[in-house]
């Protein structure tokens, strides 16, 4: 049984900030609870906001009386966008620039896995066994024998001499891979299950992914999809992304009970008819 439950004439103006492929577009556009819809990029019959820094925006979203913005594109994230806003008192769904790390750098996220006990792939110095993962910030690709490494490791400093200071050797992990989905208001993670994985090792997952948030004073409400491997009894973390998920229920309903840190009062798996 559902505990939080909106008002029932609750209609939210909401503000996306990414471009006419957003993920989140189609899913807001068919909610019941979408008084009216802004967007950053042109798009038919929706309003364009222009703005020149995030604070000009913020003061815009104040005068259109915006309830949520949906922030998905990535550069204005890492710009701080996220960061701007909420300190100006916008709700905001999305990451602040500090937890981009998770994905932009991986000596950042494997460190902070490893201190809350969550599994990641060993890392090597020198090749041990074969085949193995040359990995990079953004990048990952696997490599069978040694002339392999080193055509990889070519690649990347012919992409970016400065990506290729990040480069490291990882344990290829073989196991069924799973997205997971997690959900966080500030207070309460809750990641969806995933199709084939056991529900106790999502929910243990999910109590490190939370423990971490917490502990390290996580100051975003968004989402966050994490790369798995199941493999020898265990979960490893092979990678974060920030794309907007796809949810089985009404998405206005979810970011709003985000908003206003409801997410302890709501079920995902029986919410499909919201």
């Amino acid at each position: 049984m559902l505990k939080y439950l909106p008002e029932v004439f609750i209609v939210v103006n909401v503000l996306i900030i990414g471009d006419e492929n957003a993920k989140s577009l189609p899913m807001v556009l068919k909610s019941k609870y979408l008084s009216r819809l802004y967007t950053n990029f042109e798009y038919p019959n929706l309003i364009d906001i222009k703005f020149n820094t995030f604070k000009e925006l913020a003061r815009k979203c104040k005068a259109l009386k915006i309830d949520i913005v949906l922030v998905e594109d990535k550069k204005l994230i890492l710009q701080g966008i996220v960061d701007v806003l909420r300190k100006n008192f916008v709700n905001c769904i999305g990451v602040s620039a500090k937890w981009t790390n998770l994905v932009l750098s991986r000596k950042f996220a494997g460190e902070i896995l490893q201190k809350y006990d969550i599994d990641v792939p060993e890392k090597f110095l020198y090749p041990k066994e074969f085949p193995l993962m040359v990995k990079a910030d953004g990048f990952s690709k696997t490599a069978g024998s040694m002339e392999e490494v080193i055509q990889i490791r070519q690649e990347i400093f012919n992409y970016s001499p400065e990506i290729a200071k990040t480069v490291f050797l990882e344990k290829y992990i073989d196991g069924e891979k799973y997205n997971l989905t997690s959900l966080y208001d500030g207070m309460t993670l809750i990641t969806l299950p995933a199709e084939g994985l056991a529900q106790d090792k999502t929910e243990e997952y999910n109590k490190k992914l939370h423990l971490m948030l917490k502990d390290e004073n996580a100051d975003f409400i968004g989402y966050i999809n994490s790369s798995v491997i199941f493999s020898d009894n265990r979960l490893f973390n092979i990678g974060f992304n920030f794309e907007f998920p796809e949810l089985n229920t009404d998405v206005l309903f979810v970011l709003h009970a985000m908003i206003y840190q409801k997410l302890d009062e709501i079920d995902l798996l029986f919410s499909k008819n919201i």
